[in-house]
């Protein structure tokens, strides 16, 4: 049942259950019961939310912040993994800080273009926080939920009305992408050109602002992140496969909260492998196995049509992740991504932790190799062991696509 799980992750329900038993032992009360009688909300929105059950019905609304402190909105710290990241928070200070969200639920069908859409719309343009208005059909519920894919959410409440208090601040340029009458896909390229990361353009088309306008709708917010992954991938990726290859091979590291990246990059025609190896106790996988789970997929040079299911999100953020760099490289390679997740990785927070470690490790200067036996010797000596249980290179060669390839250089 274990490998079962890492590869639902709680998302596909491949057990057959209603909901996953996993998340539910991990949902806990927030701190901000307090404010359980209350019907009413005025503070700032940081995000919006739509979510996926009853799709095409869903439940749209704004991400706002019980018990704000200025400093934290000034900085997006509720919002902005890329900031998480940059100051180490760790497992627990995120979900303290997840903790005080409040996720705002109206039932609307992804092509409508009601007042709450369209203010809904104005909040995921909107470069900081806006004040809003909230009226509540019944009492938030207090629990602190995880995902795969999304950020922790805290309390969720029905709400009846949004009136906007703020004024959105949204920047020319953005604005003129989204009223242009162009398609999604470019008009989400054109948006991360203008220098949005990729976390914001995740929320401006879950909001369902891009796309002609016939075509326009909302998409979940758990979609709309791996959609922006792919999105801007296959924009950056037939310039990737126009450039020179690299001249030898190279290893790039990261870690952080217990996932560890290694990158390897070979001088070959771009090809596309990657590892996720769970280890005995950490989130999703068996505490009492014996040796830990090796999931893989796999894109040749012309790309994939299938949706990665064996990994999901993670795939297509850790894909991303080297995407850019090659594309800043000017350079196009063979790459082979390792993921080792080990036991104090316990709690899921979603899969922006694999897209900033891997974006991570290509900060860092790469160890330089003449030969792919090198480098991947060098890999076997960085590979982490837990206690009782060995990592070893052979086990992720063993169901390797790009490792088994037998290539000119090695005879």
């Amino acid at each position: 049942m274990h490998r079962l799980c890492i590869v639902c992750k709680g998302s596909r329900l491949l057990c057959g259950r209603q909901s996953c038993p996993l998340l539910a032992a991990l949902r806990k009360r927030t701190r901000y019961a307090e404010f359980a009688n209350t019907t009413e909300y005025f503070g700032p929105s940081t995000s919006i939310f739509v979510g996926r059950i009853g799709y095409p019905n869903v439940r749209v609304g704004p991400m706002s912040v019980l018990e704000p402190r200025e400093a934290d909105l000034e900085l997006g710290r509720f919002e902005e993994p890329s900031q998480w990241f940059a100051q180490r928070l760790g497992m627990d200070e995120i979900v303290e800080l997840r903790s005080a969200t409040l996720r705002s639920k109206h039932g609307e069908h992804i092509k409508s273009k009601s007042n709450f859409v369209s203010d809904v719309t104005e909040l995921a343009l909107a470069t900081k926080p806006v004040d809003i208005e909230l009226t509540f059909t019944k009492k938030p519920s207090f629990n602190l939920t995880f995902s795969d894919l999304l950020r922790p959410i805290g309390a969720s409440v029905n709400v009846e009305r949004l009136h906007v208090a703020g004024s959105p601040k949204i920047p020319k340029q953005v604005d003129r992408v989204v009223t242009d009458e162009l398609k999604a896909f470019e008009a989400a390229n054109s948006l991360y050109k203008l220098g949005l990361d990729v976390y914001k353009v995740a929320t401006i088309l879950s909001s369902g602002a891009l796309g002609l306008r016939q075509s326009q709708r909302m998409v979940p917010t758990r979609w709309s992140i791996t959609a922006t992954d792919d999105i801007i991938f296959k924009k950056l990726a037939p310039e990737i496969r126009g450039f020179p290859t690299i001249d030898d091979y190279y290893v790039y590291e990261s870690s952080y909260m217990d996932n560890h990246f290694l990158v390897l990059l070979m001088p070959t025609l771009f090809e596309y492998e990657n590892f996720e190896a769970w280890f005995p106790g950490s989130v999703w996988s068996d505490a009492r196995s014996k040796r830990p789970v090796i999931c893989e997929e796999y894109e040749g040079f012309m790309g994939r049509k299938k949706y990665a299911e064996n990994e999901g999100g993670g795939y297509y953020a850790a894909r991303l992740a080297v995407a850019e760099a090659l594309h800043r490289m000017r350079r196009q390679a063979g790459v082979v991504v390792f993921r080792e997740i080990h036991p104090q990785y316990s709690v899921p927070l979603g899969v922006w932790v694999v897209r900033e470690t891997a974006r991570d490790a290509f900060r860092h200067p790469g160890e330089r190799f003449a030969t792919q036996k090198e480098a991947l010797q060098f890999i076997d000596t960085r590979l982490r062991a837990q206690e009782g249980i060995p990592a070893r290179l052979r086990d992720f060669q063993r169901v390797s696509r790009i490792l088994q390839q037998k290539r000119l250089t090695d005879f």
